[in-house]
């Protein structure tokens, strides 16, 4: 009959009647999560702005003390300011041909960007951070690939960072100390002894 027929319809998968979400979300468990993020960002319009004449109040800490640290860290935060108003500006930093993830502060305009490495590959000095809006950082990602000269491609900004090193602690360990103030005192007691009894 048509009513069962019709009940029958309406049981069967409906091929071709899922909403966009649903849809993606099915055709990235079969592509992969990173092309599911692509996609939901491409069609959600989510771009970083972009940042004319950039204005910068940097901050940076590094590790003094290699004695309570397993590594030196790296922290740089900055205020940033642009002359066109952007407030939502996707940042990139790159320290000697290294990229880092710069994450926004809560507050509109500050980021910051940490790192880490061995005390011993820390070496002191001035280390240069450059950091790279979407565009710039994007040509920067494809001349690596492609292993070609980066040193045109022009950063937003730069904010340098003074690293005096980390002190490693005394020259003469800690035990080795103890047993040299154990046998100055040993010392100073078997004289004063001696002398006594003379």
């Amino acid at each position: 009959s048509l009513a069962t027929e019709a009940d029958g319809w309406a049981r069967r998968p409906q091929v071709g009647r899922c909403s966009l979400f649903p849809c993606l979300v099915m055709a990235g468990a079969g592509l992969g999560l990173p092309w599911l993020v692509s996609a939901l960002l491409v069609l959600s319009g989510v771009r970083g702005e972009t940042c004319t004449e950039p204005v910068i109040s940097p901050s940076y800490y590094t590790t003094s003390d290699a004695v309570i640290s397993s590594e030196t860290v790296f922290v740089v935060e900055i205020s940033l300011t642009c002359k066109n108003g952007a407030q939502n500006v996707a940042l990139y930093a790159d320290v000697n041909g290294k990229q880092f993830p710069v994450t926004r502060g809560q507050d509109v305009g500050r980021y910051q960007v940490s790192w880490s490495m061995e005390h011993k590959l820390a070496r002191s000095g001035t280390y240069e951070v450059k950091f790279f809006d979407e565009e710039s950082y994007s040509i920067l990602r494809k001349a690596q690939r492609n292993n070609e000269d980066v040193s045109e491609i022009k950063p937003l900004f730069t904010v340098s960072v003074d690293h005096r090193g980390a002190w490693s602690g005394p020259w003469v360990s800690t035990e080795v100390l103890a047993a040299l103030i154990g046998i100055l005192v040993y010392y100073m007691a078997f004289t004063a002894k001696n002398n006594i009894q003379a």
